[in-house]
């Protein structure tokens, strides 16, 4: 590493202690995004199963890919990179892409109802935002609480339109936190 990238490297990481923690925040367009990518990816089965697959092939790598471009220009925008928040933000969320196809596993082989199948992937959504929470993103920890509360609720009641059910509890627990999060921004931009 030459100098000036390690001059780089170590201002980056200065500029990252002094601003707010990592876990405080994220990007509010994201939250919504997601919102509406989730709630309607997941109601597919209920009312267009043969669309769900593609769907979530190309709004679940393009989403992310998406999502990694705009959380790229938001650390350019706030004049500092931190590649090691980054990377934990790669890992994690490749991890919980790992365990959605995962999910799919039992539904092919049957050895589960589609009804329970949804409610997997609420109880799999729940863990992995509620995770994300505590490592990542402190909004992210309310909706991963909700959704665990939501998957509780579900799996004793069972509902029809589960998928649908599912789908809308992670959008509106995802709505909520970003418009908390703008709220926190706006609060912290008139300071």
């Amino acid at each position: 590493m030459t100098d000036v990238h390690k001059l780089q490297s170590d201002l980056d990481y200065i500029r990252g202690t002094i601003r707010e923690d990592a876990t405080t925040g994220g990007i509010p367009a994201l939250y919504f995004l997601w919102a509406a990518l989730i709630a309607v990816g997941f109601s597919l089965p209920d009312f267009a199963p043969r669309l769900a697959g593609f769907y979530w092939l190309f709004a679940g790598i393009g989403g992310g890919l998406f999502s990694w471009w705009l959380g790229a220009r938001q650390s350019r925008r706030d004049g500092f990179n931190n590649s090691q928040l980054g990377r934990r933000y790669g890992l994690h969320w490749c991890l919980v892409g790992a365990a959605f196809l995962l999910c799919f596993l039992p539904l092919m082989l049957g050895r589960v109802s589609p009804e329970m199948g949804g409610a997997n992937f609420l109880l799999v959504t729940g863990i992995a935002y509620g995770l994300a929470g505590v490592h990542l993103e402190r909004p992210l920890l309310w909706c991963g609480l909700l959704m665990l509360v939501a998957y509780g609720v579900l799996v004793v009641l069972m509902p029809p339109y589960m998928w649908t059910i599912t789908g809308i509890t992670v959008g509106v627990a995802l709505c909520w936190a970003g418009f908390s999060r703008r709220a926190a921004r706006n609060v912290g931009a008139t300071r």
